[in-house]
């Protein structure tokens, strides 16, 4: 769902590419609607009728993910008590998508690579061959040129799965998009939860396109979803934003991990902003020049931010 120009320029490759067998690459950070975009190659694609099976390689151990996609044969492990079809089998005719990629052990790197050479595998536990006929499509998060110089993942596998890449844009990057996709998670969970709100006042609106969404649409889908849940209905404004924001960003428990060391970026942002105004006496072209930023994102911020202070003017 969008109407910025990155996301129509994707809707136009996936028409374009949607009825190929070659596999298709998808890359982008967290949140951003990867597994939406597979499904919708899928759902465009002469297969649409078939299975689409989708298989996060992160969600498994070594084994189980082996287990997951090629099957296994009754007593191949403690507790397989009975033979079992895996991904490649159910997605036979369809499409198999595989999430996560980036995630999966080396050593099934080399049984994908054959896997996707030739349609052939082995369940876990069997020595007859089965083949299949399936469409990949993978995703990651992960900079897979950075695993492979890292030895974490394989070269070829790389190279035989990079047929075609589409890139899924940050929701920070998509302009009213963001308004676009708020209005349509309040009527969803509005209607959900059987309140009635009245969209949002400009000031939300403006907090919405001015977030950062580190996130993604993920992100705003739940903060959406809180803002509806913890409020009786009406107009969505502002402070009713800030406090689904920032229960989405307290830490998870008091326990100390490396997260809790790390400050988030926006709050290194704001303090390398601040400091550079104060260094500069409150004159906006010099921070911005010594920032290496334009004075629109330093005038931006301080309104976002809510401060008020001195500065000279242009």
């Amino acid at each position: 769902m969008g109407n910025s120009k990155s996301m129509q320029a994707i809707y136009k490759m996936i028409k374009q590419i949607a009825n190929s067998n070659a596999s298709v690459f998808i890359t982008g950070e967290t949140g951003t609607g990867k597994g939406l975009c597979a499904k919708a190659i899928h759902k465009e694609s002469q297969r649409h009728n078939k299975a689409f099976f989708a298989l996060n390689c992160a969600a498994f151990s070594p084994t189980l993910i082996e287990s997951e996609l090629f099957g296994h044969v009754k007593g191949a492990f403690s507790g397989a008590i009975q033979n079992r079809k895996g991904a490649a089998e159910t997605a036979n005719g369809g499409t198999l998508f595989l999430d996560e990629i980036g995630e999966m052990d080396l050593n099934l790197q080399a049984k994908l690579l054959r896997f996707v050479e030739d349609g052939t595998f082995y369940k876990l536990g069997s020595s007859q061959e089965q083949k299949v006929e399936v469409r990949f499509v993978y995703a990651t998060n992960r900079n897979l040129l950075a695993e492979i110089e890292a030895g974490r993942f394989r070269n070829d596998l790389y190279y035989r799965l990079n047929s075609t890449t589409i890139l899924m844009p940050p929701l920070r990057e998509r302009g009213e998009d963001v308004l676009l996709l708020a209005r349509f998670f309040l009527e969803k969970y509005a209607t959900d939860e059987k309140k009635f709100y009245n969209g949002f006042t400009s000031a939300a609106e403006n907090m919405l396109l001015n977030e950062e969404w580190r996130g993604n649409v993920r992100e705003l889908n739940h903060v959406i979803h809180k803002v509806v849940l913890l409020n009786d209905g009406g107009q969505i404004s502002e402070s009713m934003l800030e406090a689904a924001l920032d229960k989405e960003r307290e830490p998870p428990s008091s326990i100390e991990t490396p997260c809790t060391k790390i400050r988030p970026l926006w709050v290194v942002k704001k303090q390398a902003i601040l400091e550079a105004l104060e260094i500069c006496k409150g004159d906006v072209s010099h921070a911005a020049k010594c920032l290496e930023i334009g004075q629109a994102t330093i005038y931006k911020k301080l309104k976002e931010w809510k401060i008020d202070r001195a500065i000279v003017p242009n």
